[in-house]
C-alpha cells in the first residue's frame, strides 16, 4: 500500500479486498452514501467491475437526486447497475412510524431486491464498525442479520473516518459528501408517514441546498418545519442574507411556521 497512507487504514483495506476476494461476486445494495460508494468501488476494484452488481431501492423517501447520483457513479465504475422501486408504503407496520420503522424499510428492500440477483452473487451493504459500535441495537442491522447480508465495511474494522479517508485516498469525490439519512427520518416516531409529507421535506431540503447549505435536515412537525444544520453552521444560517426569502418559500411549500434548532443536527438517535 502507498506510503501516504497510515498503517492501520492499510491493513484495513487489505482486509477488505481479502474479505471481498473470498466471496467472487458482490452485489451491493447502493444508496449512492459515503460508505456504499466506498464498499463499490472497492469491491470493482477487487473483483473486476465484471463480478459487482449495484442494486437500488428506489423508495419515496429517497430524494430524486441521490438517485440520479447513483445511476452517474455506477457508470463512472463501469458497473452494472438495477434500480427496483421499493413497496414499504404499502406496509401498515412501516407508515406507522415506530422505533422499528427501520426495520420494516430494510425487510422490503431486502424482499424487493433479492430476486434480481443472480446466483453466485453475494448481497452486501455498507454498514461500518461504527454503526455497529454505536448502533448496535439498530433495527435494520437486525433486518440484515435475519437475510444474511455482508458487511464487508464492519467486519474490516472500517470506521467513518476510515472510509472518508480511503474514498479520498482513492480519488473518490465522495469522501466528504455530508451524510444523508432517508427522508422519513424527518418524521418523528409516532408519526405516520405519508408521501406528502415526504414531497414536503424534500422541496423544503432542495430549497436550501440550493443556497449553499450542505448538511441539513428540515424536520416535519405538522405545520412546523424545524430545519437542522451542524452547530458550526447556524450563524451562517441565521446571518444568512436570503433567510427570509427561504423562510417564505418554504411556507409556500405548505407549513406554517419554520424555526430552526440551535442545538445543530443530532447524528446520537435513530431518526438521524
Amino acid at each position: 500500500m502507498d506510503k501516504n497512507i497510515n498503517k492501520d487504514l492499510s491493513q484495513k483495506i487489505e482486509k477488505i479486498e481479502s474479505i471481498l476476494g473470498n466471496e467472487k461476486k458482490i452485489a451491493v445494495a447502493y444508496s449512492g452514501g459515503v460508505d456504499s460508494t466506498f464498499l463499490l468501488f472497492i469491491a470493482g476494484k477487487t473483483l473486476g467491475a465484471e463480478n459487482v452488481m449495484a442494486v437500488t431501492g428506489n423508495s419515496f423517501t429517497i430524494p430524486g437526486r441521490e438517485i440520479e447520483f447513483c445511476k452517474k457513479k455506477t457508470s463512472e465504475f463501469g458497473i452494472k447497475h438495477i434500480i427496483v422501486r421499493t413497496k414499504e408504503y404499502l406496509d401498515e407496520s412501516y407508515l406507522k412510524n415506530d422505533y422499528l420503522r427501520c426495520y420494516f424499510c430494510k425487510i422490503a428492500l431486502f424482499k424487493t431486491i433479492r430476486p434480481y440477483i443472480p446466483d453466485g452473487y453475494k448481497l452486501s451493504v455498507g454498514t461500518n464498525a461504527e454503526d455497529e459500535a454505536n448502533f448496535k441495537d439498530r433495527p435494520g442491522m437486525k433486518a440484515e442479520k435475519e437475510f444474511n447480508v455482508l458487511s464487508p465495511l464492519k467486519e474490516a474494522g472500517f470506521f467513518k473516518n476510515d472510509i472518508r479517508n480511503a474514498s479520498k485516498f482513492f480519488g473518490l469525490d465522495t469522501w466528504d459528501k455530508p451524510q444523508m439519512a432517508c427522508l422519513a427520518s424527518r418524521i418523528p416516531f409516532g408519526n405516520i408517514v405519508t408521501e406528502e409529507k415526504i414531497k414536503m421535506v424534500e422541496r423544503a431540503e432542495d430549497l436550501l441546498r440550493q443556497n449553499g447549505f450542505g448538511e441539513i435536515r428540515v424536520r416535519h412537525y405538522g405545520k412546523l418545519a424545524k430545519i437542522e444544520v451542524p452547530i458550526e453552521q447556524i450563524n451562517n444560517l441565521m446571518q444568512y442574507k436570503s433567510l427570509s426569502d427561504i423562510i417564505l418559500k418554504i411556507k409556500e411549500i405548505g407549513f406554517k411556521t419554520v424555526a430552526v434548532d440551535i442545538e445543530g443536527i443530532n447524528h446520537s438517535g435513530l431518526n438521524l
